[in-house]
């Protein structure tokens, strides 16, 4: 094991506060513990900074199942203080980490070689692992902890100095997740000057907004029933917003935009159905709906074959990210 200048001679000398959800009780608790030895290409690094996703407040509320006394949050940043192994661990690039270095890291690892590596899923490998959402059994892998232990293979990514903990730690999950959300639409559309709706103006909705300004395109349409959200999002980069009205006065407004013919791309970060089927109404001919918020159960929509086919839509579903896309972020 290789530990930083001021650590004890043995990393698992370290002691360790984190907070442990109670799934069952739904309330956190605090626990103080000495690390677990790391094994073979464990990275450990000094959690900095550590911003809680949707998806950790859907834990806490019971609206997603988690680990009983597992250690939620995966947007983090975090300073290298050892490993375990005989060679120095590299970043994603192949460059070798240092002591002391401050990285960020992908949510989820995956194995490389089952069915759904091999077929550009790695999200959804046969052996998955994802920060923050693990039981904690002496490897603290969740934010809400003083250190995590980074498991071998995880793809690491530095921080430039001149970026902030807090600008930082986001990135590894909703800056990712937009990224790998319009590489699906460039897969099949072009960004570059379409008209794009966005639906949710939260984390998500707002990095969307700026990520679809610096691709190019035209015209982005950011809806949100909340006023001050969707007013947030032209800062990002949003031209137009859809506040707060009925689905028939969206639907309006939007054709108006569009001369008739409805937005190019519409891409939903809210989850909710009737956000879902928004997307779904707003499309022109030939569009691309992009699904990314409904990581919760919920309603189910009607959906129509026959209209489906006549409208020749593109429909794809997102969840999480490739590396690639972090590093693209």
């Amino acid at each position: 094991m290789i530990p930083n200048d001021g650590e004890p001679d043995s990393l698992s000398e370290i002691e360790n506060v984190a907070m442990e959800f109670d799934s069952t009780e739904r309330r956190f608790v605090s626990s103080r513990s000495k690390l677990d030895p790391l094994d073979e290409g464990q990275v450990l690094v000094r959690v900095l900074c550590c911003t809680l996703c949707g998806s950790d407040l859907h834990t806490v509320s019971g609206r997603r199942k988690g680990h009983d006394h597992g250690v939620l949050g995966h947007e983090i940043v975090g300073e290298v203080i050892g490993w375990c192994g005989e060679f120095t661990p590299s970043d994603y690039h192949g460059v070798p980490l240092q002591i002391g270095q401050r990285v960020t890291w992908a949510m989820s690892v995956g194995c490389e070689h089952c069915f759904y590596c091999s077929n550009d899923l790695n999200q959804k490998c046969d052996s998955l692992f994802k920060y923050g959402h693990e039981a904690s059994h002496g490897h603290p892998t969740g934010g809400l902890s003083e250190h995590c232990v980074l498991v071998a293979g995880t793809p690491i990514f530095p921080v430039p100095d001149e970026l902030t903990n807090e600008v930082v730690a986001p990135v590894n999950c909703a800056t990712a997740t937009v990224s790998a959300a319009l590489r699906l639409v460039n897969q099949t559309h072009r960004v570059k000057h379409a008209t794009v709706l966005v639906v949710g103006a939260g984390m998500l909705g707002l990095t969307a907004a700026a990520q679809l300004n610096e691709a190019g395109a035209a015209r982005i349409v950011v809806a949100d029933p909340n006023a001050d959200r969707a007013e947030m999002a032209q800062s990002f980069g949003a031209t137009d917003l859809i506040v707060g009205e009925t689905a028939d006065e969206r639907q309006s407004m939007l054709q108006e935009m569009t001369n008739g013919r409805g937005v190019d791309i519409a891409i939903d970060f809210a989850g909710m159905t009737t956000a879902v089927n928004a997307c779904l109404d707003s499309v022109r001919m030939g569009g691309c709906v992009v699904l990314v918020g409904s990581v919760f159960p919920s309603d189910p929509i009607a959906l129509y074959p026959e209209q489906a086919i006549r409208r020749m839509l593109t429909i794809r579903g997102l969840h999480n990210y490739l590396p690639r896309d972090l590093d693209d972020g």
